[in-house]
């Protein structure tokens, strides 16, 4: 299941556990390393926290006749279950009289006030210890550390790698895999770039190399170098966020290596040269036809049209977003001016352009309403005519 899907299904899933009284159902999301299952819970948690602040029915259930004047945000807390031990989950013993007590930790403790909302995230269960895998029964499948029982508005997620994917995960137990939702998280280039996209340190680069060899977004760890290093959506956005330092002491290659391997590192140091060489995309954006009288010819191979059409994207997007008067209008008409003009060989490449300039926070509606109006033009209108007869069956 797709990232975007995922986190609509787990939304609606606890919605419908608050509001419908349908049983909390606990969902184990399984995939490669460095896929961002972990951090679907933040996207979850903003989601969770967006809903209850703007639904009168989530507050009743949740806060009951005591809503806050304002809202708090959802909790997100998530526990490394893989360098654990049982007593971290399940707190200490102490004694009490004659019995045994067990002092829940101040984040169980928080988690089971009333009024307590958001996600418990038990992650990597699969490459825990046995005893560990034990302890975090109890909590995954019965919402509760012995006497402490998690808040209603409290969403389980339990993460882990496969056998498969060789990332010294064990199979979890029969009855676990029988009491929890598997489900298998699945990668999605667009999707990733537009997550990428809105992170505070990123470089464009990055999403427009995935763009170009989409096979190297995600690795497993038999691929890794002879150093360890092996690519995954993890470090390309580790990547991203330390690219211009990297250049700025021409280490570009070394850097890259050292977080994705040397065989994508070759390739996306070739990748960003390409882009380097290119005719300068600010002057193709504002005139095509003037700065690239010969597209078919320059740009001859498949890594020097994406790495124009996906410079294109960024472009658009940074002027629709920071520019004031006609250059911020015009835009998403130069956009698909240069984008038609410089793929009118090879349309299938226009897409990376269009994707990369969403991914970076630009607005489809007002490239659709460009389309629209303009589909007259003997450029972009040649553009449009390809798509139709590709996207629309005959």
């Amino acid at each position: 299941m797709r990232f975007n899907a995922l986190t609509q299904l787990m939304l609606r899933m606890w919605r419908s556990s608050l509001t419908n009284t349908v049983p909390q159902q606990t969902i184990c999301l399984l995939g490669s390393p460095g896929i961002g299952k972990t951090s679907t819970n933040r996207s979850l948690v903003q989601m969770m926290t967006d809903a209850v602040r703007s639904d009168r029915e989530l507050q009743r259930v949740i806060f009951g006749d005591k809503v806050p004047s304002t809202i708090p945000e959802a909790i997100s807390q998530e526990l490394d279950l893989s360098s654990m031990l049982p007593e971290d989950l399940n707190g200490l013993p102490f004694r009490d009289g004659d019995t045994t007590r067990f002092c829940a930790h101040q984040w169980l403790h928080r988690l089971c006030q009333p009024g307590a909302y958001g996600v418990l995230v038990l992650d990597d269960l699969p490459a825990s210890a046995p005893m560990m895998q034990v302890a975090a029964r109890q909590c995954a499948l019965e919402r509760r550390i012995h006497d402490h029982r998690l808040s209603p508005g409290v969403f389980i997620i339990v993460t882990g790698n496969r056998r498969e994917d060789k990332s010294a995960a064990s199979t979890l137990p029969a009855h676990f895999r029988n009491s929890v939702m598997l489900l298998d998280v699945e990668l999605d280039v667009d999707q990733w770039a537009q997550w990428y996209g809105r992170q505070d340190h990123h470089h464009p680069v990055v999403a427009a190399f995935l763009r170009f060899k989409q096979d190297r977004l995600s690795m497993l760890p038999k691929d890794q170098d002879d150093r360890g290093a092996f690519a995954t959506p993890r470090t390309w956005a580790k990547l991203g966020a330390q690219f211009e330092v990297a250049e700025a002491v021409d280490s570009l290659f070394e850097v890259a290596s050292g977080l994705v391997g040397e065989g994508p590192a070759r390739e996306f140091c070739a990748f960003v040269k390409v882009r380097n060489e290119l005719v300068d995309p600010e002057k193709v954006f504002d005139n095509p036809e003037k700065h690239l009288p010969k597209p078919g010819k320059t740009l001859a191979t498949p890594d020097k049209i994406i790495a124009m059409a996906t410079s294109l994207g960024e472009i658009a997007a940074n002027r629709s977003k920071h520019s004031k008067g006609k250059k911020k209008t015009e835009a998403p008409l130069k956009l698909l001016r240069a984008l038609a003009w410089t793929t009118q060989e090879h349309r299938e490449y226009c897409g990376a352009g269009v994707s990369t300039y969403m991914a970076n926070d630009g607005s489809l509606p007002d490239l659709v309403r460009v389309a629209r109006s303009h589909r007259d033009d003997k450029v972009i209108g040649k553009l449009l005519s390809f798509l139709k007869a590709s996207l629309i069956p005959s």
